[in-house]
């Protein structure tokens, strides 16, 4: 199996794991999964900010 393929394999897994744990998360907090991934994209945009601040 190439690096490649393995790559992929290992996004794919990272993909299934990250969606299970935000429909988790959303469950427990009460809240939109889309709510969850706003908050994401609003912290990750945050901290892009102040690195390249």
């Amino acid at each position: 199996m190439n690096s490649q393929k393995r790559a992929g394999q290992f996004q794919l897994r990272l993909t299934e794991h990250l969606k299970e744990k935000v429909v988790e998360l959303a469950k427990d907090d009460g809240i939109s999964q889309n709510a969850i991934l706003n908050q994401a994209v609003a912290w990750y945009v945050k901290a892009r900010e102040k690195d390249v601040a």
